[in-house]
């Protein structure tokens, strides 16, 4: 029996620009990505994923579309694991692959830093995502209840093994 690898696993689309973010992509990121919240909140996330990256343990990255930041995550090295977290793509671009891409990217740094497997988080309400990330190949994990910033909400955990 043949397993097939998962879609995580494999290297993004290279005509999908994505590089590490820098600290000048947070206003852009504010009003592309996160216009709802404030933009002192998005610098303080890009700096503490650029802490992270100085550190080895993370990285957040940026996919640019016409040099403008049009989605971002990051990844971050937990001591048994590696966490994908605050993944977005704005709206217009949506549906276009650059999740995946995104996605991919992270994974691929994940490896590079040495960690076992990699989770990411989903809200149960956002079904979207949730294929999203079972089509890649993340195994449901574990479930807890979050307050992702309007009260209490169930987020479902999807875990994927590194070999």
């Amino acid at each position: 029996m043949t397993t097939q690898t998962p879609l995580a696993f494999r290297a993004p689309d290279p005509a999908i620009h994505i590089r590490p973010v820098q600290l000048t992509d947070a206003a852009s990121l504010h009003h592309n990505c996160w216009a709802d919240r404030p933009q002192a909140v998005i610098y303080h996330l890009v700096s503490r994923a650029q802490h992270y990256a100085q550190q080895g343990r993370g990285l957040g990255a940026v996919v640019v579309i016409e040099g403008q930041p049009a989605g971002y995550g990051q990844v971050l090295l937990w001591p048994r694991f590696a966490e994908i977290s605050d993944l977005i793509v704005a709206e217009g671009h949506r549906g276009c692959g650059l999740g995946t891409a995104l996605i991919q990217y992270l994974v691929r740094a994940a490896r590079e830093m040495q960690a076992s497997a990699v989770e990411i988080g989903v809200a149960i309400h956002n079904p979207k995502a949730l294929a999203l990330y079972r089509r890649l190949g993340f195994i449901d994990h574990h479930q807890m209840s979050l307050n992702l910033g309007e009260g209490q909400e169930p987020v479902l955990f999807l875990r994927l093994e590194f070999e």
